[in-house]
């Protein structure tokens, strides 16, 4: 009797102290979760404070409630930072930020370019320095990304090395080159090359390859001839150096009218097809005509570079340049989402 009493007793004991455990426990919890409850929202008060600070301070520089919703919108942190503590104009700074293809990484690029073009307009100063002209050309130079396939991009501003051979490279047959060579393609930039070429052919006109992919090497000799016969600066407008060069990629060809007549493609009847449709089969005559400035080449209507179908119709139908198209959609995979 005695021994169930002591039990009893000492089982009593047990479910006591659980108990008080479990009250206990349970207090910590609440207090813990009313703890952070309580850091949440004063953190969400500093937030409340900051924003108010920021729009006080922007409303001094005569930025209106719509500029202000926008910048908040489009410009990070740090940046609404640099425009406050630089007392940037508001009608400056909002004439660059609603460019459409305004970049919020090169914000403080375009207020130190427009400092020294002020003679050019918004638009043209983020395309300028959204083309890194706001460095001269081979300097300050960058190595690309070459495994982006058909929007990899080399010219005066990128580059690769001897180790980059393009991709997916293929033995184009003989027959489509103006003189019968041996040369190589991108397996896709060949694919769609032959449509383009079947179509122009039932629509009447004729054109072959005359160039295509160069390796790193190669490109090394035909550069350095054009140096030893008209001299680096001349050479540097029309041939590109080793490593910066569109026909390393294998996506780049130049094209002459068929039977072969003039160096001035432009002239030929086949040119006024390919200039009007090669951008239905994903091509982009790279250096386009009046872009020279962008693009550090003299215009050569017989260079076609592949960029892929939606590309192409958006650089044809906006008229603008690989440079352009990369920066804003490659690069930072089109901030605004311009389509």
């Amino acid at each position: 009797m005695k021994k169930r009493k002591k039990l009893k007793k000492k089982y009593v004991r047990y479910l006591a102290l659980i108990f008080i455990i479990g009250l206990i426990i349970g207090g910590f919890v609440i207090y813990r979760n009313y703890s952070n409850n309580d850091m949440s929202q004063d953190e969400k008060n500093k937030q409340v404070n900051k924003d108010d600070d920021i729009t006080l301070r922007l409303k001094r520089l005569s930025y209106s409630t719509d500029d202000i919703r926008f910048v908040k919108n489009e410009v990070n942190n740090e940046n609404i930072d640099y425009l406050i503590k630089k007392e940037i104009d508001s009608n400056l700074a909002m004439e660059i930020i609603r460019e459409n293809y305004y970049i919020d990484d090169y914000l403080e690029k375009y207020l130190n370019y427009y400092e020294d073009n002020k003679e050019l307009s918004k638009k043209e100063i983020v395309t300028r320095v959204n083309s890194h002209l706001d460095t001269e050309f081979y300097t300050n130079t960058e190595k690309t990304d070459d495994t982006l396939g058909k929007f990899v991009i080399l010219n005066k501003h990128y580059y690769s090395d001897g180790n980059y051979e393009g991709k997916d490279l293929v033995d184009v047959d003989s027959k489509y080159h103006i003189w019968g060579y041996e040369f190589k393609l991108s397996k896709e930039c060949y694919e769609a090359f032959l449509k383009m070429y079947e179509d122009a052919m039932n629509a009447g006109y004729a054109f072959k390859i005359n160039s295509a992919y160069r390796s790193y090497d190669t490109q090394v000799k035909i550069y350095q001839g054009w140096v030893n016969q008209d001299g680096q600066a001349l050479a540097d407008t029309y041939s590109a150096r080793a490593g910066y060069s569109e026909h390393q990629t294998g996506y780049a060809f130049d094209v002459r009218d068929y039977p072969f007549t003039t160096d001035d493609y432009s002239k030929t009847k086949s040119f006024t097809w390919v200039s009007e449709n090669a951008y239905k089969y994903g091509f982009i005559i790279r250096f386009p005509l009046n872009k020279e400035y962008i693009t550090g080449y003299q215009y050569e209507p017989w260079h076609y570079r592949y960029v892929g179908l939606e590309a192409a119709k958006y650089i044809h139908d906006n008229d603008i340049t690989f440079e352009e198209y990369y920066e804003y959609f490659i690069r930072f995979n089109n901030p605004r989402n311009l389509g």
